[in-house]
């Protein structure tokens, strides 16, 4: 075990992946989590009561426990500009500075950027009021998507078929920009129908570097149908990435994204999602994403060993990226992952249901669970203590098998380890 000291800022089943994979790093002796969850607390790791959202907090936290590396989980505080807080204070952190994170911190910014570099996206528009959008989706049939410019914790995204679901489309959105950077702005999309896949690269101003594919399944119900989450649950590495994909997608996409964020002057230095949209011989990108993305980076981090740590601060420039990513270690069986949520998820999740989980048959299997929305009830008179939701995504699921089928069949034997009033999970991940 080495002697580094990691801070994770955040919580939920994401960070809690990130906190295994960087404890299984042999440079890493602690990893702290600000705030984490009393489930993650639950599970012995260590916490501190500073919000994702107090820069002064995070600071001082970060220079009082000289911790070697903050890693930032959440969006919000990438856009708002935590990196350039820490890098004033020459802490040391991971993630990209507010000037690099407007790919995803601004949808306008994004489309504009892929326009000029001639990567492929949906037909777009950009308009400054919910009036212009409407009009616009009125005399384009092409205009059935509806982006709030700043982000909104996934929920700035309408996806419509007809016209008459325009307008509650386009209200759902503006209420929704909670921290968008032109608030009024909304970018019309072209709808495009077809496979979603997710890839997971790290950078380091520089060099790309691809960790894997995942296939996508990012609405609430069976057959793509029902609201739009964050994904119910993916396949690693995705079955329809060949080498000419492959190739596509770092040479068309990646390396010019890079490459012209350098050239603006503001390197890109981190985690780059980004959600992609094959349609039959064609591939589109639909969203960057500027941090590790959920569950992709549950699915994929499952399947690795190795010293992640090293790879985190090769993009900060101390070390080689591409040795230290060469160096780790991966299984190269397929991942099947499963999201579950609560009774009313997305819009009205019900919250305060007990979880029931078999502890037991988690550690006889190789199925990874990583938590989510859930708190530790603390024993009191007459009760030994629970787990308990608390709204929203619940946890997620990681099983490994000899072909997909069998992770896939493993993963939902497993989902039945996890039991709680109104559960909901996709039943048809894998297919």
């Amino acid at each position: 075990m080495g002697d580094a000291r990691v801070l994770i800022v955040g919580g939920g089943a994401r960070n809690h992946a990130l906190g295994v994979a960087l404890e299984r790093s042999p440079s890493v002796q602690k990893v702290v989590f600000a705030p984490g969850t009393t489930g993650l607390e639950r599970l012995g790791y260590e916490t501190a009561p500073v919000s994702s959202q107090d820069f002064p907090g995070l600071c001082e936290l970060a220079e009082m426990e000289a911790f070697d590396l903050t890693v930032v989980g959440p969006n919000t505080p990438l856009v708002m500009g935590l990196v350039d807080r820490f890098t004033e204070r020459e802490l040391p952190i991971f993630g990209p500075p507010k000037a690099a994170a407007r790919l995803e911190g601004s949808k306008v910014f994004a489309r504009l950027l892929m326009s000029q570099l001639a990567i492929p996206t949906p037909r777009f528009g950009i308009c400054n009021n919910a009036d212009r959008a409407l009009h616009l989706a009125r005399t384009q049939s092409w205009a059935r998507v509806f982006k709030a410019d700043g982000i909104a914790y996934g929920k700035g995204v309408r996806v419509t078929q007809h016209l008459s679901e325009v307008e509650g489309a386009l209200r759902d959105v503006l209420e929704e920009n909670v921290y968008g950077l032109e608030s009024e702005q909304i970018v019309v999309e072209q709808r495009i129908d077809g496979r979603e896949v997710t890839v997971f690269s790290l950078c380091d101003g520089d060099e790309v570097c691809i960790l894997g594919y995942v296939r996508n399944h990012p609405r609430l119900e069976d057959g793509e149908q029902g609201p739009p989450t964050r994904s119910m649950g993916q396949v690693f590495p995705a079955p329809e990435i060949d080498e000419r994909w492959a190739r596509q997608i770092e040479d068309e996409i990646l390396r010019p994204t890079v490459q012209a964020m350098r050239e603006r002057g503001t390197p890109f230095r981190g985690a780059l999602f980004v959600d992609l949209m094959l349609a039959g011989s064609r591939i589109y990108v639909i969203d960057y994403n500027v941090r590790f993305g959920d569950p992709a980076t549950q699915t994929m981090l499952s399947a690795y060993r190795g010293d992640f740590y090293a790879c985190l601060q090769a993009c900060r420039g101390v070390g080689d990226l591409r040795a230290a990513v060469d160096a780790l270690e991966l299984d190269p069986r397929p991942r099947v992952s499963l999201v579950l949520v609560c009774e009313g998820y997305p819009e009205r999740a019900v919250r305060g249901d007990r979880i029931e989980i078999d502890e037991a048959s988690f550690r006889q299997s190789e199925v990874d669970l990583y938590l989510d929305g859930v708190r530790w009830v603390p024993p009191a008179e007459g009760h030994a203590g629970w787990i308990e939701t608390t709204g929203g995504r619940v946890c997620t699921v990681v099983a490994p098998g000899e072909t997909v089928d069998e992770a896939r069949a493993l993963a939902y034997r497993a989902a039945e380890w996890v039991r709680f009033r109104g559960r909901h999970l996709r039943r048809d991940i894998g297919l």
